[in-house]
């Protein structure tokens, strides 16, 4: 027995290793690609206007919205033991959260593994998900879906686990899925039909039933400190009375609701035009096919076998086809599976709101993971005897992961200089014209008037908005004088020029036939790699060019 228990304790302190050093990988990769000099400008910068509104109130924000805003409660909790003089140092303290969130998804993964192969399959697994591009690129975003991928993860690992303690925790993780992103709670779903189908004696249903209660304890806890919140925030409800406070849940009824009807219609014009609009602003979308969101769907599920994924599940149908032998359909597969099917509801919704985004069916890797890890015994015997193929194999996928992320992470060379413009035109003035990368504007404006936060406006939800600067569409405009004309009431004094503006085409390559600009600003003596230039107007010598 000593023997034995000596073997196994070596065998995990071997395992405790290298999936230590398969974290430690990942964690570097991530820590490689953030762009530190470059403030957050996705939707990680809402969350994070969020989080620390709620340090310095020391409390929820009163009137900003609360929706999916669990990414936000938990920075804030980081950013209340950091230094909040620098508002960039904060942006990558996000990142760095997010980043850690990331790497750390890999220990529960690794146990999901177990249920299906042996440790070194379960290993390879586990390096699949340190260097799987796509949630690499996320968690430098200190977006809130890392914390929402890695919470549904350890959901699943606990379920899995099928003991009394680790049931009851999945169903917790539940409550806090829920509060990162409202359609978390489609989990509850696939789990109790699940569980009620593998356990029915009568003490697993008590089980199940406080189970159940706990979560919903947890969830109106929530909802109520969200309510406090947002009393101000007031809806017309479907009896005609107006209803205050929101609970952050509302937008899964909403889409729900939208969802279901689009469906029905198979598009989504008519389902605009009939519904009230005023107060969910949620169904204020452009028109778009329910069955271009299916095909969307299913191109992106395609996308996320790109790149190494394709290699191993095809090599795996193809061996399992041969010897006639697919994969057991076993409580670990089925839990696994519907788990991860319920969220192409989130998904198709998304795609109907021409959302073109793969990370809605990032829910879906643990099981493309299974299923690329899972081959035939046959062929798992091979590449276990001969270390050669292991380490062809580990490489590939290494190689061809950061190859990827090469090719799609974001130009944060062009991300730095944007910001600089915005940081520059917003010193000389409020308004402007729009122009690529013109998000930037944001986190420029917030670093010039730090520690002052954007406010928030009851009447479009609590969303955050920056009333301190206006910016003016060029969109539509045959030229740059009928720009001008059309802007002045604005009060338009200076434009922004990047290579990417068709209407200030000819102004790019030569204004000396715009003596009305003055040029300001030219990103070439600052020698940066993207051309930018400002210009200011002079109304008067414009009206007398005009007149000419």
């Amino acid at each position: 027995m000593k023997t034995i228990s000596k073997s196994t304790l070596t065998n995990w302190q071997g395992t405790a290793f290298f999936l230590g050093l398969i974290m430690i990988f990942g964690l570097f990769i991530r820590v490689y690609y953030v762009p530190f000099e470059v403030p957050i400008v996705t939707d990680g910068y809402l969350s994070f206007v969020y989080a620390v509104k709620t340090v310095f109130d020391s409390s929820l924000p009163v009137g900003y919205t609360v929706t999916n805003s669990g990414w936000s409660n938990l920075l804030s909790l980081v950013f209340v033991s950091v230094d909040k003089m620098d508002p960039l140092y904060l942006m990558n303290v996000q990142r760095i959260t997010s980043v850690v969130l990331s790497t750390i998804t890999v220990i529960p993964m690794f146990f999901i593994f177990r249920k299906f192969v042996n440790v070194k399959f379960a290993l390879l697994g586990s390096l699949m998900i340190a260097v799987e591009p796509r949630l690499l690129l996320i968690s430098i975003e200190g977006i809130n879906y890392t914390l929402f991928f890695f919470i549904f993860v350890l959901t699943i690992a606990l379920f899995l686990k099928k003991t009394n303690v680790s049931l009851f925790f999945s169903f917790v993780c539940i409550a806090f899925l829920t509060a990162v992103r409202y359609e978390g709670i489609l989990l509850v779903i696939p789990l109790s039909i699940i569980y009620l189908n593998k356990f029915r004696n009568k003490r697993s249903i008590l089980l199940f039933l406080g189970m159940i209660f706990t979560m919903m304890i947890i969830l109106l806890a929530i909802g109520e400190l969200r309510i406090e919140a947002t009393k101000d925030i007031c809806d017309l409800n479907s009896f005609g009375d107006y209803t205050c406070g929101r609970n952050g849940y509302e937008g899964l009824f909403n889409s729900l609701e939208f969802l279901n009807r689009a469906i029905i219609s198979e598009d989504t014009t008519s389902i605009i035009e009939n519904m009230d609009t005023s107060h969910d602003e949620v169904l204020q979308m452009p028109s778009y096919s329910i069955l271009d969101a299916f095909e969307k769907l299913f191109k992106f599920m395609g996308l996320i076998l790109v790149p190494f994924f394709a290699f191993f599940v095809i090599l795996n149908l193809i061996s399992r086809i041969k010897i006639k032998k697919l994969l057991k359909w076993n409580f670990n597969f089925i839990t696994i599976l519907f788990s991860s099917g319920v969220f192409l509801l989130p998904a198709l919704y998304a795609y109907v709101r021409n959302i073109d985004e793969s990370r809605y069916l990032m829910v879906f890797i643990p099981l493309i993971c299974i299923l690329s890890i899972s081959l035939s015994e046959s062929i798992r015997n091979k590449i276990s005897k001969d270390k050669r193929i292991f380490v062809v194999l580990i490489l590939f996928i290494v190689i061809t992961s950061i190859g990827f992320i090469e090719i799609k992470e974001r130009d944060h060379i062009h991300d730095l200089e944007s910001f600089k413009v915005s940081q520059e035109i917003v010193s000389l003035t409020d308004v402007t014209n729009s122009y690529n990368q013109d998000g930037y504007l944001k986190p420029a404006i917030l670093f010039k008037h730090w520690p002052e936060l954007p406010s928030s406006e009851a009447d479009r939800g609590g969303k955050i908005t920056n009333k301190q600067f206006f910016k003016i569409s060029t969109v539509d405009y045959k030229n740059v004088e009928e720009f001008i004309e059309s802007s002045r009431e604005s009060k338009l004094e200076y434009m922004v020029v990047d290579e990417q503006n068709e209407l200030f085409h000819d102004l790019r390559i030569n204004s000396d036939e715009y003596p009305f600009l003055k040029k300001v600003f030219d990103s070439k003596n600052l020698k940066y790699t993207n051309e930018f230039k400002i210009f200011q107007i002079d109304y008067q010598i414009f009206d007398l060019t005009i007149q000419e």
